[in-house]
């Protein structure tokens, strides 16, 4: 099964998957395939080299393990909202 589709990436980077429910339940492997639509349209992407040390200093790691506890909030009504949904 593939499934193609172009997205707009938010500025959190996170970006949630609904599978259609034809997809039988267990182990599955999944590729991704990202390609920035400005390539696609001829304009330059910053090299990789240029986001080394962009996060030095950011905050501290309890911001971080802060982050981290909204995150599982959410992924886990997301959670609820699709298993309410069957």
């Amino acid at each position: 099964m593939t499934i193609t589709q172009t997205i707009e990436v938010p500025a959190d980077r996170r970006v949630f998957l609904d599978l259609p429910p034809e997809l039988p339940i267990g182990k599955a492997k999944i590729e991704f395939t990202i390609t920035p639509e400005s390539r696609l349209q001829g304009e330059s992407v910053k090299p990789l080299k240029s986001l080394f040390g962009v996060h030095k200093g950011l905050d501290t790691m309890e911001a971080y393990f802060a982050r981290k506890r909204a995150d599982k909030v959410l992924e886990d009504a997301q959670y609820e909202r699709m298993r309410s949904q069957r």
